[in-house]
């Protein structure tokens, strides 16, 4: 495609150059033009083995010209472009040279464009830059192609992925990761993301999604807390100090009525925490009985930090899916992400129930 949009951009800019030879009162048709084509130094074209040689100046050169002429002066081009005066000047003489044609009029200190000059400047300059596009679009084609923009919600993101993420480092350090994070929905394409990771309801009706994780959480407590056997019983972890989630407040009843109908409610008030991180650190100091997503404390029981209460976990209706951006989704690098991500689904652990 950037081949293709490089001949259109050639072929524009040759009919710009021949368009203005002929208003400079220029011998008509090619050979005239195609004769100050071969006197100007210009020794890519000239080593070019085609019978065809296309009528279009150095793009240094309309560079500079596009420059002087935004810019007012040869002074402050020279100053853009990290040249000399000299060099500016030599340069914008080359063109005009080569066009045959006077591009500015020289008013004491300052340039104005002469009328050549600015139709000439009108038709060339939005083919410079669909030359610069297609060659950024060249250039970072084969980057891109080995780059993921990934963002993920900050409590998963922080527990679960970011632990894991030096395990795809290893294993594929071709491919750069550049992780943000996100609260709530994400536009993906608003973002400039290539997939993320969301928190969404069941059955999330979208073709370029995968189920990544399930969540259901588990009753913990510090091992120290902890007497007896486990597991415990319903009286027993409600004897406990319970801590409590500002968002589900009444979760612990829930669970305690699903494992015994006739325990003892209310409950008593306990801590409560705005954060899952804050109550699982509140579990693990051993200020009490916690109910944390598997995903959160999956490290924490591998580790022993904190034991699983109960083999009873609390099913969540929402789950963490994986999104991909459609025109993304069959790139190689968010290809490779998605299958090393869904290998990793069944990577929490947690007593069976």
């Amino acid at each position: 495609m950037a081949l293709c949009l490089w001949g259109i951009v050639i072929g524009n800019l040759a009919a710009s150059v021949q368009s203005l030879c002929e208003r400079a009162m220029l011998r008509p048709g090619p050979r005239r033009c195609i004769s100050k084509f071969r006197q100007a130094p210009i020794p890519f074209f000239d080593d070019m083995k085609h019978p065809a040689r296309r009528q279009i100046p150095s793009v240094v050169n309309l560079n500079t010209f596009d420059t002087i002429a935004r810019r007012g002066s040869v002074t402050a081009a020279a100053d853009e472009l990290g040249l000399s005066q000299g060099a500016v000047s030599k340069q914008l003489l080359d063109l005009e040279s080569f066009l045959g044609t006077t591009l500015f009029e020289r008013n004491n200190a300052r340039l104005a464009l002469s009328d050549e000059g600015a139709g000439y400047l009108a038709r060339i300059r939005s083919l410079l830059d669909q030359l610069e596009a297609a060659t950024v679009a060249a250039s970072g084609a084969a980057q891109r192609m080995r780059e993921v923009r990934f963002s993920v919600p900050n409590t998963f993101g922080l527990l679960w992925v970011m632990p894991r993420l030096c395990g795809f480092a290893a294993a594929h350090p071709e491919i750069r990761i550049h992780v943000a994070n996100h609260i709530g929905a994400v536009s993906l394409r608003d973002a400039g993301l290539d997939a993320a990771i969301v928190y969404a309801e069941d059955g999330l009706d979208d073709d370029s999604a995968d189920l990544l994780h399930g969540v259901r959480s588990l009753p913990v407590a510090a091992r120290e807390l902890v007497r007896g056997r486990l597991p415990l019983q319903a009286s027993r972890i409600a004897a406990l100090p319970l801590l409590h989630h500002t968002t589900a407040p009444s979760a612990w009843a829930s669970y305690l009525r699903d494992l015994d109908t006739s325990i003892d409610l209310p409950l008593p008030p306990g801590t409560q925490y705005n954060l899952v991180t804050f109550a699982l650190k509140a579990a693990e100091a051993g200020l009490g009985a916690a109910l944390v997503p598997d995903y959160a404390v999956a490290d924490s029981l591998r580790e022993g930090r904190v034991v699983q209460l109960n083999r009873a976990s609390v099913p969540s209706r929402r789950g963490y899916y994986l999104i991909r951006r459609a025109d993304r989704a069959d790139v190689p690098a968010v290809k490779v992400l998605r299958e090393w991500l869904m290998t990793r689904r069944a990577d929490v652990a947690g007593m069976e129930g």
